[in-house]
């Protein structure tokens, strides 16, 4: 539970922060432009877990009116990311440890039915791609930015030839929710090049269309990320 604290430490008096610069673009309506920003200062943690979100300073700085701020507050409410908090007002809405949990166990699921949906149509040319990826996770093993650009990259491969926009999106969301989270998914040398070698070993059940190791492979994997978020031991 600390490790998710820790996240807002020394942090929490910077909401207005937002990385939100120069005139917002048109014609795209102002609440969404809005909403984009304030949320990609949240998944980003540049908004961190407790921080305040205050409708008249952030109007200010967008130079916007409160209304679509209000509106892109009250999105960002509907989706969870913000919560009222009495005499605070809006804040950014801390995961609790359960619900972490409960969201890696889901993505668990929805990953090994992503793989096994993309091993019954990917091809042995289909494949070249996603290794490149795996030996660039090699070769930068020691960059953590780029590890998690890289791990990205592997999923959103697999999604992609897993074909299901019902799929990608529930796995969107989900992997939207812990992205403040990553680097403690990715914090140790150790935990990265186990990410490569699990990375690789799902490649490998998968070209074999073996759905019993593609199903152990894609949870282990998942499962380890869990054990390295919330600590635990790791899976058998």
């Amino acid at each position: 539970m600390d490790r998710l604290q820790d996240m807002a430490v020394g942090t929490r008096n910077q909401a207005s922060t937002i990385g939100a610069r120069g005139a917002l673009q048109r014609p795209r309506p102002l609440r969404d432009q809005i909403y984009d920003r304030l949320r990609a200062a949240i998944l980003s943690g540049e908004m961190p877990a407790g921080a305040p979100v205050i409708e008249v300073e952030i109007a200010t700085r967008l130079g916007a009116s409160r209304t679509p701020v209000r509106e892109a507050l009250r999105r960002l409410e509907t989706e969870g990311m913000v919560e009222p908090r009495g005499g605070r007002g809006t804040v950014v809405r801390e995961l609790k440890l359960d619900e972490v949990g409960c969201i890696l166990e889901i993505r668990e699921s929805l990953e090994t039915i992503a793989a096994l949906r993309a091993a019954r149509r990917m091809q042995k040319r289909d494949y070249v791609k996603i290794e490149r990826i795996v030996e660039r996770m090699r070769k930068y093993v020691d960059d953590l930015s780029e590890m998690e650009r890289l791990d990205t990259a592997f999923h959103d491969e697999i999604l992609a030839y897993a074909d299901g926009i019902r799929l990608k999106r529930m796995l969107g969301d989900l992997r939207s929710d812990i992205l403040p989270l990553r680097s403690f998914a990715l914090a140790t040398l150790e935990r990265r090049q186990g990410v490569v070698n699990e990375h690789a070993s799902m490649l490998k059940a998968m070209a074999s269309r073996d759905e019993a190791a593609i199903a152990k492979a894609t949870s282990r994997h998942i499962a380890n990320a869990r054990v390295a978020i919330l600590g635990g031991s790791s899976p058998v």
